[in-house]
Formats: structure tokens, C-alpha cells, sequence
């Protein structure tokens, strides 16, 4: 659902940010400094950055300022306690929230998902079509009133598609979100996450249109 680019130069502070979003079915990339940055930002899709403002070379406050030049990709920064003036610069520069370190993992994950739907124009975190009801914070999904196990991927795919409805995505484009640069995707895994999906919830809920990709249709 919510490809990640962290920018944070603490090892072990990455390490583990790293692995949490993983382990809640995230799809994060990880680097240390903002020229890095610059260059995933430049070659890759993302949903939202998680930017430490106290990075080594290029600081995050002029990666920020280069981002908010051609894009308003949502931000989240990360700062020190003591940090006020940064904070503030941060947001004045169009940082969309932030967060004093230390904090939760499950508190950066929800200050995600608020930008994120503040970004797309969706104010509440549940999307409803038809009988399908998708809870974005909460990470559920259920048809007809009645609770659906999905795996994280088939769950990635499904909210991907119902926050763009009526818009196309390409294979490549899904797999630029759900994937990331670490993992190898095999040509069928797409077509069979998206088969799963259909079994559980109806064949007519995502069309395939061919030699372009995959929608659901208003």
C-alpha cells in the first residue's frame, strides 16, 4: 500500500525502522544521507518520506527545501528534542507534519497515513465501494459486513488500487509501490496476488484492461 523512503543516518535507529514498517507491511527504502535521498526521490515512486533533519553533508532541511521545488510529496520529519527552530523552519519550508525523537513506531506509521490521505483529498481513513469497505488505519478489509484475511501483499495491492479508483496502474507501476529495490519479483506475481484477491472478493472488482494494467472502475 505506502512505499517509504526513510532518510535516517543512525544505524541502529534505520535498522529498526526499517524492519518495523517491514514487519506492518510497509514496502520502506532506507538511506543515510540526502544526496542519496535526492537521487531515490529523482529514480523512484513514494508515498511519503520520513526525513531526519540532522543528516551528514546535505542536511534534511536543504533536502526538504529541493523536494518542495517540484513536488508535494508528503513529508513527515523526524527531529531532536531540542530541535524547535528546525521544527519550525521544517513546516515553514512545507514539511506536511513531524515527529521529537524518540517516539513509536505505530505513532510514525499513523502520522503517515494522515498525510497520506490529507495528500490524495481523503478525510476519513475507511474507503467504501460497493459492498467493500477498506480501513486504511486500521488495516481491514470487509464485503458485505463480513471481516476478510488478506496477506500484507494482497492487502498492498487492494488499498493501492481503491485509493486510485478509476485510474489505471500498470504492473510496473504496482510493483514500483508494493516492492522494494532489495526483493526480486517474479513476472507472475502481480497477476497472481491480484487472482487471490478477486477469488476473495469478486471477479468484477478489479478489471484488467489489456496491455495497460489494472483498475477498479467507479
Amino acid at each position: 500500500m505506502m512505499r517509504v523512503l526513510l532518510v535516517e543516518d543512525d544505524e541502529l535507529l534505520g535498522m529498526a525502522l526499517k524492519a518495523g514498517l517491514e514487519q506492518a507491511g510497509y514496502t520502506p527504502e532506507w538511506v543515510t544521507d540526502g544526496e542519496t535521498a535526492l537521487e531515490a526521490l529523482r529514480t523512484s515512486p513514494f508515498s511519503v518520506v520520513a526525513l531526519d533533519l540532522n543528516l551528514p553533508h546535505m542536511s534534511g532541511i536543504d533536502v526538504l527545501r529541493t523536494v518542495r521545488q517540484t513536488s508535494n510529496l508528503p513529508i513527515v520529519i523526524m527531529t531532536a528534542r531540542d530541535a524547535l527552530d528546525q521544527r519550525i523552519e521544517g513546516l515553514d519550508l512545507g514539511a506536511d507534519d513531524y515527529l521529537v525523537k524518540p517516539f513509536k513506531l505505530v505513532e510514525l506509521m499513523a502520522r503517515f497515513r494522515a498525510v497520506v490521505r490529507r495528500t490524495q483529498g481523503l478525510a476519513q481513513s475507511v474507503i467504501m465501494h460497493r459492498d467493500i469497505e477498506l480501513d486504511l488505519g486500521a488495516r481491514t478489509v470487509r464485503k458485505g459486513g463480513k471481516w476478510l484475511k488478506l496477506t500484507a501483499r494482497e492487502y498492498q495491492i487492494l488499498a493501492l488500487l481503491m485509493t486510485r479508483i478509476g485510474r489505471i496502474m500498470s504492473k510496473s507501476e504496482i510493483e514500483e509501490q508494493v516492492y522494494s529495490w532489495e526483493g526480486d519479483v517474479e513476472s507472475n506475481t502481480i497477476e497472481a496476488a491480484i487472482y487471490t484477491i478477486r477469488k476473495k472478493l469478486g471477479r468484477e472488482l478489479i478489471r484488467n484492461v489489456r496491455g495497460v494494467g489494472y483498475v477498479i472502475a467507479d
